[in-house]
């Protein structure tokens, strides 16, 4: 079940959207970047989307997120490598690599169909949950 975290952040999400369809548009896909250290679970902020967009207009549409993985190092042997989970052990053997991440949360583009039905797609600016300005948005 979806938690106040994932609901909040949606909700936020769509707020900032919503300021930028224009009047006759229609949202296909919003698609944002989510940095590890956000512990995001996909299958909760998808459900979360679905609720905070419904009767909105925005329902209907796709939430394409991109989790990026933590990044493992290992102080025995300096081997650096991508993980979907902060405690891997690395291949040297070493149990206890360091993990870092980032706690990013951007919009990244949206595809919008206008009132003629031609879809434009590309990114947006000033999507900060504060009013912000920012390329490559902030949604929270």
């Amino acid at each position: 079940m979806p938690d106040v975290h994932e609901f909040s952040i949606a909700d936020a999400l769509a707020t900032q959207v919503l300021r930028h369809v224009p009047a006759h548009g229609r949202v296909h896909e919003v698609e944002i970047r989510v940095g590890a250290l956000r512990g995001l679970e996909p299958a909760a902020m998808e459900m979360c989307w679905d609720a905070v967009t419904h009767d909105t207009p925005l329902a209907g549409s796709v939430l394409v997120m991109d989790i990026r993985p933590w990044s493992l190092t290992c102080p025995t042997c300096g081997r650096v490598w991508e993980s979907p989970v902060p405690f891997a052990d690395c291949t040297c053997g070493e149990v206890a690599p360091r993990p870092t991440a980032t706690d990013e949360l951007d919009l990244v583009s949206m595809t919008v169909e206008d009132e003629d039905g031609d879809e434009d797609e590309g990114p947006v600016a000033a999507a900060t949950p504060d009013g912000g300005a920012e390329a490559g948005e902030r949604a929270s």
